[in-house]
């Protein structure tokens, strides 16, 4: 285990740009997890925070209020390249202008709202722990402070 740099983020950015959809698991108050796909919106920088889009009141809105530890995988294996990301997820309401900066019109096929619509919600993943392997290499990267 590393402590991750400049330089290992923006290997592990590229990586996670080329990979739309992740698992995001959450811990429900009696111990079960649960996970459930969630598009990564590539277009979003990668900075060692992720970000998707939700419905408040949701189950994972609910578990993540409860217990803020998440894990993400991401999988392309035709592209030999698998991310694990541990995490702290918080739930972020109140941010209109970067639910509009993140906002794709892909989205409307569950938010038929928009952005401003203020039971949609942003989910913001914070890693603290990245493990990846791909062509390129691998990496077990260290990012709490």
């Amino acid at each position: 285990m590393t402590t991750a740099t400049n330089a290992d983020i923006t290997d592990i950015a590229k990586l996670i740009a080329k990979l739309d959809i992740g698992m995001l698991t959450t811990k429900a108050p009696d111990g079960t997890l649960h996970g459930r796909p969630m598009s990564n919106n590539g277009d979003v920088e990668y900075d060692g925070d992720t970000w998707f889009f939700a419905e408040d009141g949701s189950r994972k809105v609910s578990e993540i209020e409860t217990d803020p530890a998440v894990q993400l995988g991401f999988i392309a294996s035709d592209a030999a390249t698998w991310i694990n990301v541990e995490g702290e997820a918080t739930i972020v309401r109140d941010d209109v202008d970067r639910k509009r900066d993140f906002w794709s019109d892909d989205l409307a096929r569950w938010f038929p709202n928009g952005p401003e619509d203020p039971t949609v919600v942003l989910i913001k993943v914070q890693a603290r722990r990245i493990d990846a392997w791909a062509q390129d290499g691998a990496w077990q990267l260290d990012l709490r402070d």
